[in-house]
């Protein structure tokens, strides 16, 4: 297997490590650079590694790709995106990367035609991660949006760190997670545990200290859990003040 990984940010960059260390052959993709190759290998596997907010122009440029051939790893609700490339691999990350510092909150989760071989390399090069059905995909991508909410926008508009936000606003907290759990739950057509949200609380642990001055990428995060549960006949009150708080407008 050749492995293009496209967008060598943090994420990017451990996932590229790893593979390289379990022995793949590996081209980094940017901005820039590497898009020939990446786009002509016919056999070549593109982990795509990007930003929410930059994935749609990088599925343009691989528009006539095999969906099997891609795989798309990033937090959000991207499933919208990825119409126009039926079964391209996904990815839910739960590792945090921030220069030299690495942590792993839990196994990451793959689907898809590449998702055992990317979970083993992964796996053995010390990021542990596990292959899944899509249908078991499903509920752990719900779940992992009520992460994806409360780590970002909340800590943002309050101006506290995780732990900070946790201890002193725990209410709202638990309220933007189980609205964006349900919501996305409800998109899915699969069942939220309620006890995720404790297990959110567990495995958050390790991270408290993350402080996030701006909140990003809210339209594939938060302001996509109120879209969603409109749809469904759902409130998602809290997490719609958040955005509005946070100067948000639809």
């Amino acid at each position: 297997m050749r492995w293009y990984v496209i967008g060598m940010g943090e994420v990017g960059r451990r996932l590229a490590d790893a593979l390289t260390g379990s022995g793949f052959e590996v081209h980094p993709v940017t901005r820039d650079a590497g898009w020939t190759q990446a786009v002509t290998d016919p056999e070549g596997i593109r982990l795509v590694a990007v930003r929410e907010e930059d994935l749609e122009g990088v599925l343009d440029r691989l528009e006539g790709e095999g969906g099997e051939r891609i795989v798309a790893v990033q937090n959000g609700w991207i499933r919208p995106l990825l119409r126009h490339h039926p079964g391209a691999g996904r990815g839910l990350i739960w590792f945090t990367s921030k220069g030299d510092f690495f942590r792993v909150l839990r196994p990451s989760v793959l689907s898809g035609a590449v998702a055992e071989p990317l979970a083993t390399a992964l796996s053995t090069a010390g990021i542990p991660a596990i292959a899944v059905p899509p249908e078991e995909f499903a509920a752990l991508e719900a779940e992992k949006m009520g992460f994806n909410c409360v780590v970002g926008l909340p800590l943002a508009v309050h101006g506290l760190s995780l732990a900070e936000y946790l201890e002193r606003e725990s209410t709202e907290a638990e309220e933007v997670f189980r609205e964006a759990v349900g919501a996305t739950s409800a998109a899915l057509g699969v069942t939220a545990d309620p006890a995720w949200w404790p297990a959110f609380q567990r495995i958050v642990e390790p991270i408290g200290w993350v402080r996030p001055s701006v909140a990003k990428a809210l339209e594939y995060r938060n302001a996509a859990v109120v879209r969603l549960a409109a749809e469904a006949g759902l409130e998602a009150k809290t997490n719609l003040r958040l955005l509005r708080a946070s100067g948000w407008t639809a």
